[in-house]
């Protein structure tokens, strides 16, 4: 499996605030991704709010995107901090149908490199699907340092790494350091051009839910050399709907814009909180400020 291209790390659709998966709205949500030319989909990670959701809603999840998927890959998130619940969750995925697992560091527990080798080894040495690395520090507390992540992709069932860690400096040395055919992905849209410059096989974007058609031709236009273009797209439409929500809750803010453009994917789960009126408002607007400009170029 080839990963590549710009892929959305999909929120969760909910019945409510203590969870229950939409699935309904799951379906549809995922038919507009994939009408929006995605080259993947990435449920049950971060911004699908995977550590409030059981083993049985991340695999319902997960058979549900597949199934509405068609020949889109999908790359399903198992993270999770023992290796038994991982290889577990990979099992889950491989069963539904999934093309990957994504799986993030162990969370918690002050990890140090040594035990993070170990354990992607282990999780890769017992999973039926290719594993894609995932780093977000931010978010965990762990750095998945580029080295470690250079001594993993000899491992021939780890693929590719998912690196939302805001450098770089690590990603252009993990590109120039790992094999060609081991995938390094960007998960920040707001450095997704200088990524792809780089060597970046792709992005995993945010506002790729909200405007998958609009990412998707960002990727399209870089590859295809047309930088004019992808500066563009991302200068009028990825940047200014990201800048919208950087200083909120994720999650939150992408339920809410995914909602405002017409699929009503539920409250956040607890033990997030909802968005204020203003912070709704606000979001809102810049939405549709954003879609006359999507428009513009074609691209909703």
């Amino acid at each position: 499996m080839r990963l590549e291209g710009a892929i959305p790390p999909m929120v969760t659709p909910t019945e409510g605030r203590e969870g229950g998966v939409d699935v309904t709205v799951l379906e549809s949500y995922t038919e507009f991704l994939v009408e929006g030319g995605v080259h993947g989909l990435f449920p049950c990670g971060s911004i699908g709010e995977f550590p409030s959701l059981t083993r049985e809603e991340r695999r319902t999840v997960v058979e549900t995107v597949v199934e509405a998927a068609g020949d889109v890959p999908v790359l399903a998130g198992c993270g999770a901090t023992s290796v038994a619940d991982v290889v577990a969750l990979t099992e889950d995925a491989a069963a539904a149908g999934a093309s990957a697992a994504v799986v993030v560091t162990p969370y918690y527990l002050g990890v140090d490199q040594a035990g993070l080798r170990g354990f992607y080894e282990a999780v890769a040495d017992r999973s039926p699907l290719p594993v894609v690395l995932y780093n977000i520090p931010q978010r965990t507390g762990v750095t998945l340092e580029v080295a470690t992540t250079v001594a993993l992709a000899d491992h021939e069932n780890v693929v590719g790494v998912k690196d939302s860690s805001g450098g770089m400096a690590g990603l252009f040395r993990t590109v120039e350091e790992t094999p060609e055919e081991f995938a390094v992905v960007q998960g920040l849209s707001m450095l997704a051009l200088p990524s792809l410059d780089s060597g970046a096989a792709g992005l995993i974007s945010g506002a790729a839910n909200v405007f998958p058609a609009a990412l998707s031709a960002l990727y399209e236009a870089h590859r295809a050399g047309e930088y004019d273009r992808a500066v563009a797209i991302s200068n009028e439409i990825a940047g200014p709907l990201v800048t919208a929500y950087a200083d909120l809750p994720t999650a939150a803010a992408l339920k809410h814009l995914v909602g405002h453009a017409g699929h009503e994917v539920g409250p956040p789960v607890l033990p997030l909180s909802e968005l204020g009126a203003e912070d709704r408002r606000s979001l809102s607007e810049r939405y549709d400020r954003v879609r006359e400009r999507a428009e513009a170029h074609s691209l909703v």
